[in-house]
């Protein structure tokens, strides 16, 4: 028996972390699978993102959208695959996936003035001066042994004494 752990209106996700649409008008209504292809988001953020489409799953046919509910958490599912919806998801992947990708509601809404919004799967940008090289090891890091700089020249306790 599979369990909804987060539902918004038609979207749905499971325990484990598929997530479903209810499509279709209220009283003819089917469920169809999600591909996500970002980690690490919540689920509100799939949502507002648009970060996900369809796989080509889908189900059959159910009264309204309680019946549908219910009929995945009772595993009553039957799934069948849509070529069609299958190149539509493709094509979604494909143009939602790029980095700088935001939904098209969006774009209007900063456009009208609304705050500007950074995808959640950017990193933000460093504060100050960013150095190219690994951080380096101490000796309890790197087994007891620290690997010396090549242009790093090291002086005795006794050549610091006479300084």
């Amino acid at each position: 028996m599979t369990r909804i752990v987060q539902r918004q209106g038609r979207h749905f996700m499971d325990q484990q972390g598929r997530l479903y649409w209810i499509n279709g008008p209220e009283t003819n209504c089917y469920l169809s699978e999600q591909r996500l292809w970002r980690r690490g988001l919540s689920f509100d953020d799939v949502l507002d993102w648009k970060q996900c489409a369809p796989i080509g799953l889908v189900s059959q046919r159910f009264p309204s959208v309680k019946a549908a509910c219910e009929a995945f958490e009772h595993a009553q599912v039957q799934w069948f695959q849509d070529v069609y919806l299958r190149r539509m998801g493709d094509q979604m992947a494909a143009q939602r996936s790029l980095d700088d990708y935001k939904p098209t509601a969006m774009k209007r809404a900063e456009a009208a003035g609304a705050r500007r919004r950074r995808q959640p799967w950017l990193l933000p940008d460093p504060a100050g001066p960013v150095c190219g090289l690994p951080p380096r090891r101490g000796p309890a890091q790197a087994g007891g042994i620290e690997m010396p700089h090549p242009r790093r020249r090291r002086r005795s306790a006794p050549q610091l004494a006479e300084l």
